[in-house]
C-alpha cells in the first residue's frame, strides 16, 4: 500500500473515531441533562416532606442520580469529553428553558383569548338582555297605552250616552207639562166661557178640571220615571264600562309585569352564564400559566446547578476519595446517632453504606 494509501485511511479512522467520540460526549451530555432535571424533581418531592423513613429513602434515590452525574463525569474525564458533555448538556438545559418559555408563552396567549371570548360572551348576554328588557317595557307600555285609549272611548262613549238620555228625559217632561199645560189652559177657557154666561154649573166643569189636572201630573210623573230609568241605565251602562275598561288596564299591567318579569330573568340567566364561562376560562389559564411556570422554574433550577457542579467538578474529585463511601442521607443520619462510618460495612453497589446500613450499626 503507497504512502498516501496509508495517509488516507489514517484519516477515515481519526474521522470516524471523532465522530464517535462528538457522539458519546453529546449523548453523554444529553443524559447528564436529563438526570439533572429527574434529580430536581425528586428533591421536590423531598422538600414536600417532614424528616422520616420516607424522606430519607427519597434522598437516596437523589443521591443515586448524583452518583451516575459523577460516573458520567468521570467517564466524560476518561475519554477526554468534558468539553463536549458539558457544551451538550448546556444545550440540552436551553433547548428545556425555550421549551418552558414556549410553552407558558403559548398558556399566556390561550388564557388571554379565552378571557376575551369571555368578555366578548358576557358584552354580548348584557346587550341582549338590554334589548329583551327594552322589548319588554315596550310591549307593556304599548298595551297599557291601548287599555287607557280603549277606557277613555268607553268612558266617553258612557258619557254621550247618559247626556242622550238626559236630552231624551228633558225633552220628554218639557212636552208632558206642555201638554198638562195646554190641557189646562184648555180646561180653565171653558170653565171661565161658562161663568160669563151666568150658568152657575161650574160642579161638571170643575170636575173635569180635577181630572185633567190628575192626567197631567200623572203625565209628568211618568216623564219623570221615564227619564229617571234612562238616567239610570245610561249610568249602570257607564259604570261597567267603566270597570270593563279599569279590568282591561289591570290585565295589560299584569302582562306588561310578567313580561318584564321573565326578560330580566332571562338576562339575569344569561349573565350568569358568562360569568361563570368567564371564571372557568380564568381558572383553566391560571393553572396552564402555573404549569408552565413550574416547567420553567424546573429549568432554570437544574440550569443552576450544572453550573455550580461544572465549577466544583474538580473539587468535588479531589474530595471523593477522602469522604467515606456513603450516601449523603446516611451520612446524615450517622451524624444524628453518632455512628462512624468508618465502622460500617456497606450493603449497597460497590460498598456504599444507606441509611439502613447506618440504623443497623446504630443497634448493634
Amino acid at each position: 500500500m503507497t504512502d498516501q494509501g496509508q495517509n488516507l485511511q489514517q484519516q477515515l479512522q481519526q474521522q470516524a473515531a471523532q465522530n464517535a467520540q462528538d457522539f458519546y460526549g453529546q449523548s453523554v451530555g444529553s443524559l447528564k441533562s436529563q438526570i439533572q432535571n429527574y434529580r430536581s424533581q425528586l428533591e421536590q418531592f423531598s422538600e414536600q416532606l417532614p424528616e422520616s423513613d420516607e424522606k430519607a429513602q427519597i434522598q437516596e434515590m437523589v443521591d443515586s442520580y448524583t452518583e451516575l452525574e459523577s460516573s458520567m463525569d468521570q467517564a466524560a474525564q476518561d475519554q477526554g469529553v468534558e468539553d463536549a458533555v458539558s457544551q451538550a448538556a448546556e444545550q440540552t438545559q436551553e433547548q428545556m428553558q425555550q421549551f418552558a418559555q414556549q410553552a407558558q408563552d403559548a398558556a399566556g396567549q390561550a388564557a388571554g383569548q379565552a378571557q376575551e371570548v369571555a368578555g366578548q360572551a358576557t358584552e354580548q348576554a348584557g346587550q341582549v338582555a338590554g334589548q329583551a328588557q327594552e322589548a319588554a317595557g315596550g310591549a307593556a307600555q304599548q298595551a297599557q297605552d291601548t287599555a287607557g285609549q280603549a277606557a277613555g272611548q268607553a268612558q266617553e262613549a258612557a258619557g254621550q250616552a247618559t247626556d242622550q238620555a238626559g236630552q231624551v228625559a228633558g225633552q220628554a217632561q218639557e212636552a208632558a207639562g206642555g201638554a198638562a199645560q195646554q190641557a189646562q189652559d184648555t180646561v180653565g177657557g171653558l170653565t171661565g166661557g161658562g161663568d160669563e154666561e151666568g150658568q152657575g154649573g161650574g160642579g161638571p166643569l170643575g170636575g173635569v178640571t180635577d181630572q185633567v189636572g190628575q192626567v197631567a201630573g200623572q203625565a209628568q210623573e211618568a216623564a219623570g220615571g221615564a227619564a229617571q230609568q234612562a238616567q239610570d241605565t245610561a249610568g249602570q251602562a257607564a259604570g261597567q264600562a267603566q270597570e270593563a275598561a279599569g279590568q282591561a288596564t289591570d290585565q295589560a299591567g299584569q302582562v306588561a309585569g310578567q313580561a318584564q318579569e321573565a326578560a330580566g330573568g332571562a338576562a339575569q340567566q344569561a349573565q350568569d352564564t358568562a360569568g361563570q364561562a368567564q371564571q372557568a376560562a380564568g381558572q383553566a389559564a391560571g393553572q396552564a400559566q402555573e404549569t408552565a411556570g413550574q416547567a420553567a422554574q424546573q429549568g432554570q433550577q437544574a440550569a443552576q446547578q450544572q453550573g455550580g457542579q461544572q465549577q466544583g467538578g474538580q473539587q468535588q474529585g479531589g474530595q471523593q476519595q477522602q469522604q467515606p463511601n456513603a450516601t449523603q442521607a446516611a451520612q446524615q443520619k450517622a451524624q444524628e446517632l453518632g455512628v462512624d462510618l468508618s465502622q460500617v460495612q456497606g450493603s449497597g453497589a460497590e460498598g456504599r453504606i444507606t441509611v439502613r446500613d447506618v440504623i443497623g450499626a446504630a443497634n448493634q
